[in-house]
């Protein structure tokens, strides 16, 4: 089986980190960057089948606003986006730009994973 790559894209590098190591453990190939310009690099270069977006993020972009260039560019706006932030009233706007799930945080990590494999299950039907 192949296995599927996930970009995470949070500008708190130790939670991106420790996201990082919990996915690779469940066997994805893993890329953790903190700025949005740094993940529009990696998807011009290579096929991601996951992101992971954070609202806040460090330099000048938001997650927001990578959602947005995201779901406006036809490669990118059919990769599924797990918008996951602590800012609970960004659920609509997240919802309303087109993020497949969101996740508030703290979040217990078997769940998210769970949550990780229904969504590449929905996308093989």
């Amino acid at each position: 089986m192949v296995k599927k790559h996930i970009l995470i894209v949070d500008g708190d590098i130790t939670h991106s980190e420790m996201l990082k190591r919990n996915l690779e453990t469940a066997g994805y190939n893993v890329e953790a960057v903190y700025q949005g310009n740094d993940a529009l690099l990696i998807l011009k270069r290579k096929w991601i089948d996951l992101i992971i977006l954070s609202v806040t993020l460090q330099g000048i972009m938001s997650g927001i606003q990578l959602l947005q260039e995201l779901k406006e560019n036809t490669e990118y706006k059919t990769i599924p986006v797990i918008m996951q932030t602590s800012k609970i009233n960004m659920k609509n706007i997240a919802k309303n730009l087109g993020t497949d799930l969101f996740i508030a945080k703290p979040y217990d990590i078997d769940e998210f994973l769970k949550k990780v494999e229904e969504i590449f299950q929905k996308s093989q039907e």
